[in-house]
């Protein structure tokens, strides 16, 4: 038995219902009907508690399924990859804003600018190797979006972008810095 059949006949043989199983691991019952449909897998909190609240080895638990261990791999690596991609976005904001302000209290050494342009750009790749390997690991390719995605994705990029040359050049004419 795979983990979806091993979890709905446990739930089952308890006499609970995929509501009431929601409800002891904090998560919705639609989750519940995807971990018992195999659509989606626990992450490795839910199994420890899925273990304990069903008295399964979770030895056995993860190897019912032996897919299991590679989707909670997989999934622990999707997340790390979000969490670098959002530390180097952020990251690159905070050089590119320090950068725009820089008029407004006065110009930066040259050898601050330098480093600060320098960390942008070596940054700009950290986040476009994440950007890949997020979208590698979650399957959500460019081809395989529908075209409502592809041109929200565009527009909101374009839009960022036109936003912060917006605020750049908004500074910098001010602050007469051209």
């Amino acid at each position: 038995m795979n983990f979806g059949e091993v979890l709905q006949t446990k739930r089952k043989s308890m006499g609970l219902t995929q509501e009431d199983l929601a409800d002891k691991l904090f998560v919705s019952s639609k989750t519940i009907s995807n971990w018992e449909t195999n659509k989606t897998t626990p992450d490795i909190d839910n199994v420890i508690r899925i273990s304990q609240l069903f008295d399964i080895s979770l030895n056995n638990l993860l190897l019912e399924g032996s897919n299991m261990v590679e989707n909670i791999k997989k999934n622990s690596e999707i997340k790390e990859s979000k969490i670098y991609l959002a530390c180097s976005s952020v990251t690159n904001l905070v050089f590119l804003f320090i950068i725009a302000v820089s008029p407004i209290f006065g110009e930066l050494p040259d050898i601050i600018s330098i480093a600060l342009a320098v960390g942008t750009f070596f940054n700009l790749f950290c986040v476009l190797y994440f950007s890949k390997r997020y979208m590698m690991l979650s399957n959500t390719m460019w081809a395989s979006r529908t075209k409502k995605q592809k041109t929200w994705s565009l527009l909101f990029s374009i839009t960022l972008v036109a936003v912060l040359f917006a605020i750049i050049f908004f500074i910098r004419f001010k602050y007469n810095a051209f």
